[in-house]
């Protein structure tokens, strides 16, 4: 009986295995024994006409991708509107390099509170890569990057972030403001008469370039009924008497806000309305 071994790599046997029976006849040795080589994990035990195929070998261990280098802000960048700015992108290390893909995108939100608006990606290689970005609006700028890992299940996905920068709104002004009562301008310092109950339409308008807030409001204790808080509005006065309404103009970016603008009304009874204003028939 015979046993045929290949060593890993040949098409031939290299060794015989033989059963030897009592190599030690006449002796306290009489015993049976096998006669047979040493197996090293590169040889193997097969069937005569078959070839040895080695095992693949194991595949290599990674440890998920790390920042090696973090996305970075130009030193040099000037926040605001009309500049353009610079930032770096990050570098990684560990994971696996044939399975890993690099980009970067810069992120804007127009408050603290806001969500993040994305810009698309950019796939670039593993080195600090240049991007460049110009400030057309104010708000909160960010640069990103990011590394996916696709060895993993599931994949990983690690993220490094540029500091944030604020960029703020370029300054305006509100200048003068005009208003007009049912389309007839108004005149700083003369009362303005409106019948009672009947609402009016009133406009403001700035000589500035500032987009303000309005708010209109009586002093006093007099019931207004504001149509709505804006440029464009309706009034409507309850009762009779000469109530003083103020309008109040804001902008965070102005710098003459707030300005104020009061405005004296004679509120006449409807008697005596269509008495001031009789109306023409044929």
């Amino acid at each position: 009986m015979t046993h045929e071994k290949l060593v890993a790599g040949t098409t031939s046997p290299t060794r015989y295995t033989k059963i030897i029976r009592n190599p030690g006849a006449g002796t306290k040795y009489n015993r049976t024994y096998q006669e047979t080589a040493y197996v090293s994990r590169y040889t193997k035990t097969v069937a005569g006409g078959k070839d040895y195929v080695p095992p693949a070998p194991p595949e290599p261990e990674y440890e998920p991708p790390l920042v090696a280098t973090k996305a970075q802000m130009s030193e040099l960048n000037v926040y605001e509107i009309g500049e353009t700015i610079e930032a770096f992108s990050a570098t990684w290390r560990e994971g696996n390099p044939d399975n890993q893909i690099y980009r970067s995108r810069w992120q804007y939100r127009e408050t603290e509170d806001a969500s993040w608006v994305n810009e698309s990606w950019t796939t670039h290689v593993n080195q600090q890569v240049k991007f460049e970005k110009e400030l057309d609006v104010a708000g909160i700028y960010r640069f990103n990057t990011q590394v996916r890992d696709e060895t993993f299940d599931p994949v990983a996905q690690v993220n490094s972030f540029g500091q944030s920068k604020t960029v703020d709104p370029l300054p305006t002004t509100i200048g003068l403001i005009s208003l007009t009562v049912d389309d007839v301008p108004v005149v700083w310092g003369e009362a303005v008469h409106v019948p009672v109950n009947t609402p009016v339409h009133v406009v403001a308008t700035i000589s500035g370039d500032a987009n303000p807030n309005y708010k209109w409001e009586a002093r006093g204790d007099y019931p207004l009924m504001v149509g709505s808080q804006s440029a464009t509005t309706t009034l409507t006065f309850p009762q009779e008497g000469g109530p003083t309404v103020t309008l109040t103009a804001t902008d965070s970016t102005a710098t003459d806000s707030p300005i104020n603008y009061a405005m004296n009304f004679y509120v006449a009874s409807q008697t005596e309305w269509d008495l001031l204003h009789p109306t023409t028939t044929n």
